[in-house]
């Protein structure tokens, strides 16, 4: 009988051996399962934030460009003004070697008067020295 229970021990021991390991078997493959899981999830994590940093420098070269574009646009308005009062100031400078420029610019600028002439100057805003009015 001894022989038995031995046997029926040992065959009890390879059934439970073969449970544990059939459990064994299936807990790995659920946790190998979980880690791709992680793995993938991991994968998704880095091309997202790559993803997301790209098109972060694409929107800031983008505005850049805009800006940019905008300075040039202000800048080509700049300098047709700076050429229109470059021509005036080219037709000007034809104008000051005249000797009647000249002494109108003297008579205007310096107040300046031909010898015999009465200079009268006039107040603008019609006050007097004291700031009333003079009616």
């Amino acid at each position: 009988m001894k022989k038995r229970t031995k046997g029926r021990l040992q065959e009890f021991e390879q059934r439970n051996t073969q449970n544990d390991l059939e459990e064994f078997r299936e807990e790995r493959k659920k946790s190998t399962k979980k880690k791709k899981r992680v793995k993938i999830n991991r994968v998704r994590i880095v091309v997202t934030v790559i993803v997301v940093v790209l098109i972060a420098v694409v929107g800031v070269s983008v505005k850049n460009v805009f800006d940019l574009r905008a300075e040039q646009n202000d800048l080509r308005e700049k300098n047709k003004q700076l050429a229109s009062e470059k021509a005036s100031l080219r037709e000007e400078l034809k104008n000051v070697n005249d000797y009647d420029y000249i002494e109108e610019q003297a008579r205007i600028q310096l107040k300046l008067i031909r010898p015999g002439e009465i200079l009268y100057v006039l107040d603008d805003e019609g006050t007097d020295s004291n700031g009333q009015d003079d009616n």
